[in-house]
């Protein structure tokens, strides 16, 4: 049995898993992850960023701590840019993308996993409209990786619990990564899940409880506000550190970037990301209404997921307690996973289905609508991919010559202009003759595939010529003659970073493997903070800083000497 793989895509962080004789298993990515975040469970999380160091590429904890010139939570810029500045370089958004998924394939061929991660299945939101669909198949094809299938994140989760799931049984899954809300209730049946319900918050995630408890922190310091930049950054990453440490503890303390230290709280955070937590329960009580009946089973997963104030919060609406047993971290890219395995025939017990997050239609414009059109519905929303409807449609006048299709997703129910609508694509479409319009009629068909990526077909009615057809990619994609160079731009940056040049001198990465093998792990928690902040400045330092930062971890290891033998 061949592996099967899977990718967790995530706006923070990224995880690949796959499925062996023995099972299921999330594979280590990142050999430069920090000592105080493996004790977090974090070993087998990549962080989701990318930056620059002297021209070369640098990717997950190397980049995250950068003080500055990196970029973080590219995915939420699938929908929105084009084009995105990391350091000195201009990138496209899918050329940065593309060098994230390749520097998952060179990780996993540097750890002996596979020679060439050539194949996969890649989650996405259950909520991502086209756009950021097809920019995530097209940024792991640049890589040159095949994505097998974009499965919702929900439905991985819920394929990660399937053994634990009975026949007949529904499933609500409430993932709340970085970047992104989803919830969605899915039907168990014969070894497949069916999507039945789903609704998602774009830009609601681990990023936005840790502004808001920030915000919250950073006032009870004194001198704060005076912080420079690189104090900045890292406390942030501090802060972060202690949100998830306190999903397990009722306070912890923050190393200062000034020095010393400061304790927050449990109740604290909690307090301080009310407001957000409120905001989960309105996608649950849509799912809820769209889909009645019964919940067997609460799946929560996603890093903000393990706090215990939403846990109970979703615990209380749903009337179930989380199902435990699977790493809420890990769940998504094992359950893409299994999806690969059922694809390629390795996994023969489990199926799943899909089914879209949005309404998709045309916008129309006749006597009864408003100025700025109307949404008339080709697919329904929850309907199951892959999807295909037809309508037709008459011109606005006698004899006109040309027609705009605007192809939009979202809400029918709301008007045109809102912010849950989004026209993904339009265009002019060619009359083949003047006719009257009762005459000039033409049928429009969608076809939504399993990857959630929409086809477009414009037929003449009357001949049945097609006048048009399209697949809906914007952006920098949608011009094919751009492609090749796009890939040669990722290979290009790739073979500079191809063999990653130590940042540090081996005297002082000597000095660092000293530090965590025989100190770090033996010491009470207040030296244990002071040690791992001296690692994390020498690992982070310029040929200038390297001396002195050397130096003040050596002397701080003189204080443990005993250890050093």
């Amino acid at each position: 049995m061949s592996d099967a793989f899977g990718i967790d895509f995530g706006t923070t962080n990224s995880v690949l898993a796959r499925t062996t004789a023995n099972g299921v298993e999330a594979v280590p990515l990142d050999p430069g992850l920090p000592l105080e975040w493996a004790n977090l469970e974090f070993d087998r999380v990549l962080p989701s960023v990318i930056g620059f160091d002297g021209g070369d590429p640098v990717f997950g904890w190397a980049a995250k701590r950068q003080r500055t010139g990196k970029l973080e939570a590219v995915k939420r810029l699938f929908a929105t840019e084009d084009s995105v500045t990391i350091g000195d370089q201009d990138l496209k958004v899918e050329v940065a993308a593309a060098m994230f998924f390749r520097h998952i394939q060179q990780q996993a061929a540097a750890a002996g996993i596979i020679a060439k991660l050539n194949r996969a299945v890649v989650t996405i939101p259950a909520n991502s409209r086209g756009l950021a669909r097809f920019r995530t198949k097209l940024s792991a094809g640049l890589a040159g990786m095949e994505v097998l299938a974009l499965i919702n994140e929900p439905t991985a989760a819920a394929m990660a619990y399937a053994h634990a799931i009975g026949q007949n049984q529904r499933i609500l899954v409430f993932d709340w990564g970085g970047g992104t809300l989803d919830v969605t209730v899915l039907q168990a049946f014969d070894g497949v899940f069916i999507e039945q319900a789903s609704k998602g918050v774009q830009r609601l995630g681990g990023l936005d409880i840790d502004d808001a408890f920030r915000a919250a922190v950073l006032p009870q310091i004194p001198g704060s506000a005076d912080w420079d930049d690189e104090k900045q950054a890292l406390f942030r990453l501090e802060l972060e550190r202690a949100k998830i440490e306190l999903s397990q503890q009722d306070t912890t303390r923050i190393p200062l970037p000034s020095g010393g230290y400061h304790q927050v709280s449990r109740a604290l955070l909690e307090e301080s990301v009310a407001a957000l937590v409120q905001r989960t329960r309105e996608p649950v009580d849509i799912c809820l209404r769209d889909s009645p009946g019964r919940i067997d089973h609460l799946v929560m997963v996603g890093g903000s997921s393990n706090m215990p104030v939403i846990r109970r919060f979703v615990s209380d609406i749903v009337g179930v307690e989380p199902s435990t047993g699977v790493n809420p971290m890990l769940a998504v890219a094992q359950g893409a996973a299994i999806a690969s395995g059922i694809l390629q025939g390795t996994v023969t017990d489990l199926d799943f289905h899909v089914g879209t997050e949005h309404a998709l239609g045309i916008v129309v414009h006749n006597d009864s609508s408003p100025p700025e059109g109307s949404f008339s519905v080709l697919i329904r929303r929850n309907t199951k991919y892959p999807a295909r409807a037809t309508d037709s449609y008459v011109p606005a006048m006698d004899f006109q010559e040309q027609v705009n299709v605007q192809v939009i997703e979202g809400d029918p129910d709301k008007p045109i202009g809102h912010e849950d609508n989004v026209v993904l694509k339009d265009w002019d479409i060619d009359l083949p003759e003047q006719r009257l319009r009762t005459d000039a009629s033409f049928t429009v068909t969608y076809e939504y595939d399993l990857d959630g990526i929409l086809h477009v077909l414009v037929r003449d009615q009357r001949t049945g010529n097609v006048l048009s057809e399209q697949e809906v990619a914007v952006g920098a994609a949608e011009d094919r003659t751009q492609l090749p160079l796009m890939r040669r731009n990722v290979d290009n940056l790739m073979t500079v970073g191809a063999t990653p040049k130590p940042r540090i001198s081996a005297e002082a990465q000597a000095v660092i493997r000293k530090a965590r093998d025989k100190v770090l792990p033996f010491v009470a928690d207040d030296d244990r903070d002071t040690l791992a902040k001296l690692v994390a400045d020498l690992e982070s330092a310029t040929p200038e800083t390297e001396k002195d930062r050397t130096e003040a971890l050596e002397a701080e290891l003189r204080n443990h000497a005993y250890l050093l033998w």
